[in-house]
């Protein structure tokens, strides 16, 4: 996932800068050169984001199962009990 979100940041740095230095007019060389710097430092950026991004969501997911699965024992448990009390 970190990676998927690092090229994508870095492909729209990339345009975005290439973009603006045709409009503007710059030398070819120039702009080339300030893209990729550009999307260079974007990309090791996006590589930190989807890494963080990708550490929430599992934390995320990881307690939402540990709660469901909490309750269903916890319901299990009291199924069981009224059976064994009847």
């Amino acid at each position: 996932m970190a990676l998927h979100v690092a090229c994508r940041l870095a492909l729209i740095a990339f345009a975005t800068v290439s973009t603006q230095g045709v409009l503007e007019g710059a030398a070819f060389e120039a702009v080339i050169l300030s893209a990729l710097q550009i999307g260079a430092g974007v990309f090791f950026t996006g590589l930190l984001i989807g890494e963080v991004t990708r550490r929430l969501i599992e934390d995320m997911v990881q307690t939402t199962v540990r709660r469901i699965l909490d309750e269903q024992t916890t319901r299990d448990g009291h199924q069981e009990m009224k059976t064994a009390t009847a």
